[in-house]
């Protein structure tokens, strides 16, 4: 029993808990996401898979929400996605 406990025990102290990861993290307003949804975007494309996390080459233009300069979104790879302009990065997938 104290094997296993301190096996455990070892283990969590050795792999990061998922909250560590919070700093990642964004939580869209429900208003982003609406608007984003409602919105006619032509498609880009790129190489890769798009996931959050991923920035966005300069090709792919874009849109800013209104109202809320943290947001922006565009449509790659037949995915809308919301996304930070100051980096470009992907902070969520609309499905």
């Amino acid at each position: 029993m104290n094997t296993k406990l301190f096996a455990a025990v070892a283990l969590s102290l050795t792999f990061p808990a998922p909250y560590a990861l919070a700093d990642d993290v964004v939580v869209v307003p429900d208003t982003v996401t609406t608007y984003v949804t409602q919105q006619q975007v032509e498609d880009s494309t790129i190489d890769g898979d798009i996931v959050v996390g991923t920035a966005l080459p300069d090709t792919v233009v874009i849109k800013n929400v209104p109202d809320n300069d943290e947001y922006g979104y565009a449509f790659v790879n037949k995915k809308r996605v919301i996304v930070s302009p100051k980096t470009r990065k992907v902070v969520r997938i609309v499905e």
